[in-house]
């Protein structure tokens, strides 16, 4: 029985539908968003020192 349940839902996942896989996706995209930011930074700071 649970394995009939999880097989359905792994069918009717969606792209726009709320679960663990948008979750996933928001995850990363904040830690792309931190990285980016961070590089940002890096780039100001080295430019300030450099004149």
């Amino acid at each position: 029985m649970i394995l009939r349940h999880r097989l359905r839902k792994s069918f009717n996942t969606r792209p726009g539908s709320p679960g663990r896989d948008s979750q996933r996706m928001t995850r990363a995209s904040d830690i792309i968003l931190v990285m980016l930011a961070g590089l940002l930074v890096i780039v100001a700071a080295l430019r300030i020192l450099h004149g």
